[in-house]
């Protein structure tokens, strides 16, 4: 990461404004992943290059220091690195998720990616089982398709991470999913916790999530263990996967609700700010000149698990976020 961006996330953070915010640019996707819908959706959108890029200039002057860059597959966007270029000349730390890694190995595309600033890419990794992770994400081949893209990657600046969904095939197998991550070059490891969506614009779900809440918590406790280990560059803090742990127990119980629509965001296709991929509520849009900084003051949540949303919370509670920016610190020190 560079220094502006690190010192921009420090000062925005200082003044309590620091926001986190996904940005899906387009509905379009060449996965059929079992557990989301959004491959289903017609028409197919891509949001507008001059609109996007007013609208990242505003998510920034709203305070948004780290933006992720999402879809569908954000790769199939013609003007995907023109978005990057904005977030790094407004010093956002930025990340570009991608599920069809070989896009990756097309087009120039990581040499574009790389001199627009892309500070990581995060690459869906379900299973360390080459048949299994084509199965569910339909697409032949993936496996060896992601090893030569990370093997690319790797010649860049651009830091990689696999993004783990819990699921039915893994959750009582992380590690052999961890072991397959770090073999094939992975800087980091996310864990997502499964959940389900009834969010017209994000819909999420589907058999292969469909664990009991035994089996989650089995999952994110071998996770917990894979991270002490601190032999796989995994992100989540051990202190938001045991709050979920406790959220999945007892709803009641949770010590650190999630912060979306208020510190974490989420910006759709259509340019509506909503709290999370989740709540079909919206914050307003991000290009009206009316809307204003004041307006991301949605109350703390608890209804629900999803993780990007509820682990970057726990950096935003004050006080009581210190031990899990310590514990991240020692995660991530490669990466900052």
């Amino acid at each position: 990461m560079a220094k502006g961006k690190k010192r921009n996330i420090l000062k925005k953070f200082l003044q309590g404004r620091l926001k986190f915010t996904e940005f899906a640019i387009t509905n379009a996707c060449i996965a059929k992943c079992s557990f989301c819908d959004i491959w289903k959706q017609h028409p197919k959108i891509f949001v507008d290059k001059e609109k996007a890029l007013a609208a990242i200039d505003r998510l920034a002057a709203f305070g948004v220091g780290h933006l992720t860059i999402t879809g569908g597959e954000p790769l199939l966007h013609p003007d995907v690195c023109a978005f990057v270029e904005r977030a790094s000349a407004r010093r956002m730390n930025n990340a570009v998720l991608n599920a069809a890694p070989t896009l990756l190995m097309r087009n120039d595309i990581l040499k574009r990616l790389d001199d627009a600033g892309c500070d990581l890419l995060s690459i869906s990794f379900d299973s360390g089982d080459p048949v299994t992770i084509a199965e569910s994400r339909k697409i032949p081949n993936i496996m060896e398709d992601m090893a030569r893209a990370i093997e690319m990657v790797r010649k860049t600046s651009i830091k990689t991470m696999a993004s783990v969904l819990i699921w039915n095939d893994n959750y009582n197998s992380l590690e052999d999913v961890c072991v397959r991550a770090k073999n094939m070059g992975y800087d980091f490891i996310s864990f997502n916790y499964p959940t389900f969506s009834q969010s017209k614009v994000y819909p999420l779900g589907g058999e292969g999530i469909s664990l009991s809440r035994d089996k989650v918590i089995e999952g994110l406790e071998a996770a917990i263990n894979l991270r002490k280990t601190e032999k796989y560059g995994i992100i989540n803090s051990a202190i938001s996967m045991r709050n979920i742990i406790n959220y999945l127990k007892d709803p009641g119980d949770t010590a650190f609700h999630c912060l979306g629509g208020n510190h974490v965001l989420f910006l759709d296709w259509f340019f509506d700010i909503h709290p999370c991929m989740q709540l079909p509520k919206t914050l307003g849009t991000v290009l009206d000149p009316e809307m204003k900084e004041s307006s991301l003051c949605m109350p703390p949540c608890n209804d629900c698990n999803m993780s990007w949303y509820r682990d970057l919370s726990m950096f935003m509670h004050g006080m009581r976020s210190i031990p899990i920016l310590l514990e991240a610190m020692g995660g991530v020190k490669n990466f900052i």
